[in-house]
């Protein structure tokens, strides 16, 4: 036998076989498209009859209510709207600070005759020889040189002993104290008071000379007699 290569021939591929592979893989292809499609509807609509686990049914929204307009008060036949005015805006005055004026300082001026210094003071009886069968008031009064004042007015007034007291006298009348003295008689014993008496100087027709000098009294025989001296302290 020639040594020459014996040709083996080819086995022959089956036509039916190649057709069953591409039907397999159509099926195949036609279900993917298949079940893309189930899942697009079912994206698309989950309430489809064919969805195996569809979502809850949501409950029905209720709307919003509209308002309905109740007058408050119930219009009548014969009612009628009120007129609507218009206040045509007028310029603001702005108030301007007034100054409030300073209260005016009143001058205080002082009387012209004003107590001696250490007086009123109480002292025995130097007024007459009664001793201590007496009491009263009494003193003088000087002018800016010191000297004497006669024929000025002397008021006493109040209470004592539950009895009221108004008396007048004036300087000079009794010399005895000195040369414009004055006296007040008030008993014939001494007797207790405090403040209820005050004793003023005027000048003859009831023109105040001097303040209301307030004055005490006592029981004590050394002290029947109540020393008020005046003195001027500026011109008339």
């Amino acid at each position: 036998m020639d040594d020459q290569f014996v040709r083996v021939p080819r086995k022959r591929r089956s036509r039916f076989g190649g057709v069953i592979l591409n039907l397999l893989t159509l099926v195949v292809l036609a279900a993917i498209v298949g079940v893309v499609g189930v899942y697009a509807l079912i994206f698309l609509n989950p309430q489809v009859g064919f969805n195996p686990f569809p979502p809850p049914t949501l409950p029905v929204l209720l709307g919003t209510p509209t308002a309905t307009f109740t007058p408050a008060v119930p219009l009548g036949a014969t009612w009628t709207p009120r007129p609507t005015f218009t206040v045509a805006p007028t310029d603001t005055v702005v108030p301007t600070d007034t100054p409030t004026p300073e209260p005016t300082a009143t001058p205080v001026i002082l009387p012209p005759f004003a107590l001696q210094p250490g007086n009123p003071v109480s002292i025995p009886n130097i007024a007459n020889d009664d001793g201590c069968d007496w009491m009263g008031v009494g003193g003088q009064v000087f002018n800016l040189e010191n000297q004497p004042i006669s024929k000025l007015g002397v008021h006493i007034e109040g209470t004592l002993d539950e009895e009221t007291i108004t008396l007048d006298t004036e300087t000079g009348s009794a010399p005895d104290i000195g040369p414009s003295g004055y006296v007040f008689n008030l008993g014939s014993a001494p007797i207790a008071s405090e403040e209820t008496l005050w004793v003023q100087l005027h000048d003859g027709t009831g023109e105040p000379l001097s303040e209301q000098v307030f004055i005490t009294t006592s029981t004590d025989c050394n002290e029947n007699f109540v020393m008020v001296n005046f003195r001027q302290v500026r011109e008339q």
